[in-house]
This record gives structure tokens, C-alpha cells and sequence, in this order.
């Protein structure tokens, strides 16, 4: 067994009810990590482009990292990963929470969940007990009451549970799974995109609770680990990044990216709004009641509020950057308490925020454009929350939006006017601010997420990461950017197999050498992308595998194609296609199959993925 893994995989068949384990492979450890690279290397060989994603076939994997129950900063988190009924393509959340560190401290590396139960269940895991529990009561619950019933039900307080509701139950495309436990200081764990928690309403799994057991982790270097982890520990508290996520949370930068005009507005078609209304800095002066963490973390980003909007939240959980940005300036509310409620009641019936709030916006916009006669108006908050709601329950026009904002256009004839790349919704940077997202959110494998590479952070916020040849460029420039995003997004693959928090400014000399002192890996700093190399290609393939055709989808939506006359980017358009050719060549990526050339599959050990890919050659 490698050090710093259990070893052990747990492999739950929900059709017949057995209960499994299975050794770790080691090989694809070494190749591929953990977390995100590992789990997708395994859903690589479970599925094709005959996979219904939400069918049984469609595996459900949940993958801990290496630095999972660790000193190590922020790596607490763990990925959700399967076929996405959003976008057909690769699905991957990551969330935090301590659901991944107890799952490995009760002796799992992960988990594969197969097939479909024929009536509701919930998994509970414990050190030498796994069970399926019956959950026909649970059905209906949010994902916070689901995870305080099971604490309740089995008299457990220790229990972390990820959970499902209502519109992981009625298979709202794009679903969430979220981990809760009674810690007071803890932070919710959201795998938020992709629409996880539809796949796991397909096999009528509500829940999974977990136990942290005696699972000690063993490491290869005890005393080098500590050499690699102290300096970090010693940085990390007085870091400008530390202190201001500290203070105000990840809508801090509200402000500073409103002036920048990268805070989408009006659906994307407007550069203004009165963005310090609904920002962190504004929320920590009012309304914040204490902060929220994750397993090993000193940031502490999470954001404690006990009521918004007259009512109670569940767990006292406030807002996130993109929650607040999508119910605030996308919908044209700039009341700062109805968006922080909004995205509680996202959080609780069990959807993704960006997501929602997305496809609201765009039936906004729609129903001003006179393409829906649907009354949905800009700015109405108490109409959203109807909204929310109605999608939950696949009720009425929540039917139809539940579906995706891309869907929902198609309906309509208008699925080009749907801010989406892939079925995905951008996230809540706007492109026309940082040209280096108009790539990163063509290339990401999941569509256009920020979680696979958060460039804005370098364009915008100046964290460059020297040691990695990651610098600075001028926000709006297109030239020499590529190989940079590359890199870029090559590292937050290393990242997201650990499974590292991206907010910290942890060195990536301290991470590369506490991962070797963890596992006995020959990783360096000069070797240390060639591993994230290897999981962007693996992803790559495993969306050719599943139909993915390059040239018909990586392009800008036609919203965001069109420069704005107002707000922070000075009427800029980013020329995607110089820096997608760049980046094509700098990938040795075919321009025409988007197919990683043979070769360059082979030079990064995966022989087997070139055979395959390259068998009709």
C-alpha cells in the first residue's frame, strides 16, 4: 500500500444491495493521484458514449487525495465525479466540508456507488460497519434537515453527511450534493456543478453519512512532511489572500470586480450596477454572526449569518462570491439579505447556484425580449424564491427551467442566446474583463466552470505563481497567454487530486514537497505539471470517449461575444480563436478531432489511453 491512501476502495451495488471493497490501484495512484485524477481515471474504463448519465450504469464515485486527514492547509475536500446529465460530458464537483477526511479516517480512499436502488436509501459508514439504511422518510427533506435527521435517527452528532434534496429527488439537472455535520464552526461542503446530486436521485441514494474512524494515515516522510508544512503554516495566516477571505469571504472581491466589469449584470448585457450593496465587505459589517471552516483550514472564508430576509437559515450558512453575484447583479437585485436568503434556499433544496440563478436570468431576459410571455421580471426577489422553489419541484415553469437554461432556450428556438459553453453555464466572471477566461472556460473539461482553473485570480488579482512560470499578464491582452492558462490549469489538476483548496497562496514548493513526503511520489517542482498534464489529457479523452466535438462547442456565447458600451471593460471582446490555436499547439492537441496527438499520450505514460483513442488510426 502506498503511504498516506487506506488502500481500500468501498464498492456499493445499489441494484442488489451488496457491499464491497476492492484494493486501491496502485498504478493509477502513482499516475494520477487522487481525488478528481484518480476518480475520473476509474470512471474512464466504466463508461461510453452509450452511458445514460442518469441510468444505473452511470457510476457515482466519491475520491478523497492523498493530503485528505492531513496537517496539510486546506486539503479537506474531496470530488464528486460521473457522466453529467448537464452537459453529457465529464462531471466533477469538488466541495469541502469534512466529509472527505472522516471518509478516510473510517478506511476508504473512496467510494464507487453502481446501479439504482428500487426505493429510497441512505449509506452509513462507520469503522467496520457499512450498511444500507432505509430512507423513504427522509424523502422530500432539504439537504440540511437530511443530515440532521440521520444524526438524530442513529443518536450520532459525529456524523458527516452528504446529502441530497428535493431536486437531486426529482432529478433537476442540475443538482447538488451538500455535506453538513454539527461541528459549530463548520462550513457547508458543496459539489455543486455538473448536477451530481441528479445522478445520485437517479439511484434513489438520499444520502451518505460517514463516521471518522481510527484510520491512522501513514506517511512515507514524517519528518519531511513537518520541514514541507511549517513554513506554509508560518506564511499562510498573515497572506493578504488569508486575511481578506478571513474578513469578508469570498464576496469580498465584489467591489473590485464590479469596477473591473467582470460581475455579470443583466444577464450578461449590462457592465453597472451598484455592486457595493450586495458585496462581502457590506454583509461582514451587518449581517455576518461568525465563520464557517473546513477541515485544516486557517481562512475560514465561510460566511456564519442566523437570519436574512426575516427568516432562520439552515445551519446559519451565508453566501458565496457567485451566489450572491448570480442573485444579485445577474437578476438586477441589489438587495443584499433576499439574495443571501435566495441562495440558502438553493443550498437547501439541493441545487447549484450558479446554475439557478442562470437559467432565472435568462427567462428574465427572454421574458423581456418578448420570446416567453412568462411573468418573470427583473430585480423581483420574492418571485425568484416562487421560481426556486417551482424547480425544485419540477412545478410548472420550474419544469422547464430545471432542465438548464441551454435547454430552456432550445424550447424557444433561442438556445444560442444561453450564456453556456458546453451545457454549463459560465460562472460568474465575465470573460470581457480577463481574455484568459474566455479559454479557460472553452477547454474546461466540464464546460465553463471556474473550478478548473481560476485565472481571474491572476489577470485580476495579480496572483501570479512564479515558481511555476504562472506570471501576470495585462488583463485584456490574448498574446502569449495560452501556454500560461496551461500551466495554469495543468496545477489546479495537481490540486484537485489532493484535494487542495484553491483560495490559499500556498507555495507550490511546500505542496509539491509535503505530496512527496506524504506518498514517496518522485514529484518536484519541475516535474509537478507533467502530473496535471496527465489528468487534463486523461479528461480530454474521456470526453472524445463520451461524442465530444470540439469544433461545434468551444466558442463564446453570443451574449458574451458582444462588448459592453458601459461598466470596466472598455467595450473589450476576447479574441478566443488565436489563443484556442495556441493553446491547441502548445497541448499538441489535432485542431480538427481536438484529439491529443498519440505521441504526446504516450510521453506522459498512457499508452493504454492511446491505444484506445487512436485505434481506428
Amino acid at each position: 500500500m502506498i503511504n498516506s491512501y487506506t488502500g481500500k476502495l468501498l464498492i456499493v451495488n445499489l441494484t442488489t444491495g451488496a457491499i464491497a471493497t476492492e484494493p486501491l490501484d496502485e498504478n493509477f495512484a502513482a499516475q494520477y493521484i487522487g481525488g478528481a485524477g484518480l476518480a475520473a481515471r476509474y470512471l474512464y474504463d466504466l463508461i461510453d458514449a452509450r452511458t445514460d448519465p442518469l441510468g444505473a450504469d452511470n457510476p457515482l464515485i466519491f475520491m478523497t487525495g492523498p493530503l485528505d486527514a492531513t496537517p496539510a492547509p486546506s486539503s479537506g475536500r474531496f470530488v464528486v465525479v460521473a457522466r453529467s446529465p448537464q452537459t453529457g460530458l465529464y462531471g466533477e464537483a469538488n466541495a469541502g466540508n469534512f466529509f472527505g477526511p472522516d471518509l478516510k479516517r473510517a478506511g476508504y480512499d473512496g467510494i464507487i456507488v453502481k446501479g439504482k436502488s428500487s426505493s429510497p436509501v441512505y449509506l452509513l459508514i462507520r469503522e467496520n460497519q457499512v450498511e444500507l439504511r432505509d430512507a423513504k422518510h427522509l424523502r422530500g427533506k432539504t439537504t440540511y434537515a437530511t443530515g440532521d435527521a440521520i444524526r438524530a435517527e442513529l443518536n450520532d452528532e459525529k456524523l458527516t453527511v452528504a446529502a441530497i434534496g428535493p431536486a437531486g429527488e426529482n432529478q433537476v439537472k442540475y443538482a447538488l450534493i451538500l455535506a453538513t455535520n454539527a461541528r459549530p464552526q463548520s462550513k457547508k461542503g458543496i459539489a455543486g456543478r455538473c448536477g451530481m446530486g441528479a445522478v445520485m436521485g437517479s439511484k434513489n441514494l438520499k444520502a451518505i453519512a460517514v463516521r471518522a474512524g481510527a484510520q491512522k494515515i501513514a506517511l512515507h516522510d514524517p519528518a519531511a512532511f513537518q520541514n514541507a508544512l511549517r513554513p506554509a503554516l508560518a506564511m499562510l495566516p498573515d497572506d493578504m489572500t488569508t486575511l481578506i477571505y478571513k474578513a469578508v469571504g469570498t464576496a469580498g472581491g465584489m467591489d473590485l470586480f464590479g469596477l473591473q466589469g467582470n460581475v455579470p449584470t443583466r444577464y450578461w448585457t449590462r457592465g453597472i450596477f451598484d455592486y457595493e450593496k450586495i458585496s462581502g465587505n457590506v454583509l461582514a459589517e451587518g449581517m455576518l454572526t461568525g465563520t464557517g471552516t473546513c477541515h485544516a483550514c486557517m481562512i475560514a472564508c465561510g460566511r456564519k449569518v442566523d437570519r436574512a430576509a426575516g427568516l432562520t437559515l439552515p445551519h446559519r450558512e451565508g453566501p458565496e462570491y457567485e451566489t450572491l453575484a448570480g442573485f444579485g447583479a445577474l437578476m438586477l437585485i441589489d438587495d443584499l439579505e433576499m439574495a443571501t436568503y435566495l441562495g440558502a434556499q438553493c443550498d437547501a433544496l439541493g441545487m447549484d447556484s450558479i446554475s439557478a440563478s442562470s437559467a432565472i436570468a435568462f427567462a428574465m431576459y427572454l421574458r423581456e425580449q418578448g420570446v416567453i410571455a412568462d411573468e418573470v421580471c427583473w430585480g423581483n426577489a420574492h418571485q425568484v424564491a416562487r421560481l426556486i422553489e417551482m424547480i425544485a419541484r419540477r412545478d410548472g415553469i420550474g419544469d422547464a427551467l430545471a432542465e438548464g437554461a441551454h435547454a430552456f432556450g432550445a424550447r424557444y428556438g433561442v438556445a444560442h442566446l444561453a450564456v453556456q459553453i458546453n451545457g454549463m453555464d459560465l460562472a460568474m466572471h465575465d470573460p470581457r474583463a480577463q481574455s484568459g477566461m474566455a479559454l479557460v472556460y472553452a477547454t474546461s473539461p466540464i464546460g465553463a466552470s471556474h473550478n478548473q482553473s481560476d485565472f481571474y485570480m491572476i489577470d485580476l488579482a495579480g496572483r501570479a505563481i512564479e515558481e511555476l512560470q504562472i506570471p501576470c499578464v495585462d488583463r485584456f491582452a490574448t498574446k502569449g497567454k495560452a501556454e500560461i492558462i496551461a500551466r495554469h490549469q495543468d496545477w489546479r489538476a495537481v490540486g484537485a487530486s489532493l484535494v487542495m483548496c484553491q483560495f490559499p497562496n500556498t507555495p507550490a514548493q511546500n505542496v509539491v514537497e509535503m505530496l512527496a513526503a506524504a506518498t514517496g511520489f518522485d514529484i518536484t517542482l519541475d516535474n509537478a505539471l507533467t502530473y496535471g498534464e496527465r489528468m487534463w489529457n486523461l479528461k480530454r479523452a474521456l470526453n472524445l470517449k463520451l461524442g465530444y466535438n470540439a469544433r461545434a462547442n468551444e466558442h463564446l456565447p453570443e451574449l458574451v461575444a458582444r462588448p459592453l458600451a458601459d461598466g470596466g471593460t472598455e467595450g473589450h471582446v476576447p479574441e478566443l480563436e488565436p489563443m484556442l490555436r495556441a493553446y491547441y499547439a502548445y497541448r499538441d492537441w489535432d485542431w480538427a478531432s481536438g484529439k491529443p496527438a498519440r505521441a504526446k499520450l504516450r510521453a506522459l505514460g498512457m499508452d493504454d489511453i492511446a491505444n484506445e483513442l487512436w485505434q481506428e488510426e
